[in-house]
């Protein structure tokens, strides 16, 4: 369908018209290609960044599995080590129990009566009942008396006459009467025939020498060192976690900001390593680590990793955290920013993560909550950008960080 005037318009001014219309075709065919091969790249970008992201994550959870197989096994030979000190410490007892059954019935502490009858401590140590100690207590206060009824035969009979010789000529020793008590009788009574006993001489405990207390060496447990571990869990601390705190310079976001201000221009995050030390039982952020890198407006990964180890082991450096900006939106932890922290986390309880939102002017220091929030990330499976629950929450605000003025910060740019 023609415009009703359409005849009424001079040739010439058609033909301009339909020329201006082909070139505008041509254009537009010629923008729709040029948008179709940047959008290609951008894509092709992006997905190659999300390929890195989750190699890099699951590097991690691969060194974190590692580590828990590494403590499992040692857990498993610490316990194989326990068992046999146990075991080892079982058979030490039965052999100093069986020495000293051996001494007794060397020293004459076993009678055997004419009747096969155990008499005294023989009948406790045949019958396997009771201590070495009860064994002397009982020699030393009770006096001997008929035991119960053991039938060891003629040939246990045997080994132990041979063991202690031949009797002694009972007919030829008129013991005291208070030692004498025959079968079925009282004492102080003698019957010829009757198997006489005597106890075993016991030495005088008196003569046992008295522990004066001076030999126990004096220990003074004042000297005894602090703690003084990486990870700290347990251990007094002004926060409710029981971490030691982390000492962050007032002015490291301002330089972190400065230099990731070209990236932020362009809509780009940039990303940093927060490294330091220990000392004095909290750890103060020295050095700011920037590695080399790749970004889009929402993501970023980092590339050539090795260096960032290499100069952290030259300068006997711990990884205290990290810190990427935020180009277009506030300062909050995303999904993919709180399973990329849940891996220095879990290898650094004190481990923070500092968002910086320049568009904003705002900028946060968070952690995952301990306990729930981070058994949360560290047992979700899905990748990428995805809801987590609000109720109750993953991550707050970090309540071991301290911001002090005056602290030097060493930046290691490793992109140029």
């Amino acid at each position: 369908m023609k415009h009703p005037g359409y005849k009424t318009v001079p040739e010439n001014d058609k033909k301009v018209n339909k020329k201006k219309v082909m070139e505008a075709f041509k254009l537009a065919e010629k923008i729709k290609s040029v948008l179709r091969e940047r959008f290609t790249k951008e894509e092709a970008i992006k997905q190659e960044s999300q390929r890195k992201e989750q190699e890099e994550i699951n590097k991690r959870l691969q060194i974190q599995l590692q580590i828990e197989e590494d403590k499992k096994r040692i857990e498993s030979e610490n316990r194989k080590a326990e068992d046999e000190r146990k075991k080892l410490e079982e058979e030490e007892k039965l052999r100093k129990l069986k020495e000293e059954q051996e001494r007794l019935i060397a020293g004459g502490g076993v009678g055997v009566a004419a009747a096969g009858t155990a008499v005294g401590p023989a009948a406790g140590i045949a019958a396997g009942i009771g201590s070495v100690n009860s064994i002397s207590d009982s020699i030393s206060e009770v006096t001997p008396s008929p035991g119960p009824s053991l039938d060891i035969g003629q040939t246990g009979i045997d080994q132990i006459s041979n063991h202690l010789g031949p009797p002694p000529a009972y007919s030829h020793v008129t013991p005291p009467e208070s030692h004498i008590i025959p079968p079925g009788g009282t004492s102080g009574q003698y019957l010829p025939g009757a198997t006489k006993v005597l106890p075993p001489v016991i030495p005088n405990r008196d003569l046992k020498p008295v522990n004066t207390g001076s030999e126990i060496p004096s220990v003074d447990r004042s000297n005894k060192p602090s703690v003084d571990h990486f990870t700290s869990t347990g251990i007094e601390s002004t926060n409710k976690f029981g971490l030691k705190d982390v000492i962050v310079s007032t002015d490291l976001v301002e330089k972190f900001i400065l230099l990731a201000a070209k990236n932020t221009r362009a809509n780009t995050e940039t990303c940093a390593i927060l490294a330091g030390k220990l000392s004095k039982n909290q750890f103060t952020i020295t050095h700011l680590i920037v590695p080399k890198q790749t970004g889009t407006p929402d993501s970023c990964s980092t590339t050539n990793e090795e260096e960032v180890f290499d100069y952290q082991d030259n300068h006997d450096l711990i990884t205290l955290g990290w810190i990427h900006t935020h180009p277009s939106q506030t300062a909050f932890m995303s999904s993919v920013d709180l399973h990329t922290h849940c891996s220095y986390q879990l290898m650094m309880p004190e481990a923070i993560a500092i968002v910086c939102a320049p568009k904003f002017d705002e900028t946060g220091i968070f952690g995952l909550l301990p306990g729930y929030g981070l058994n949360f990330i560290a047992n979700c499976k899905q990748s990428g950008f995805h809801p987590h629950p609000k109720d109750p929450p993953i991550y707050d605000e970090c309540s071991h960080v301290k911001l002090i003025s005056g602290i030097k910060v060493t930046v290691a740019d490793m992109r140029s």
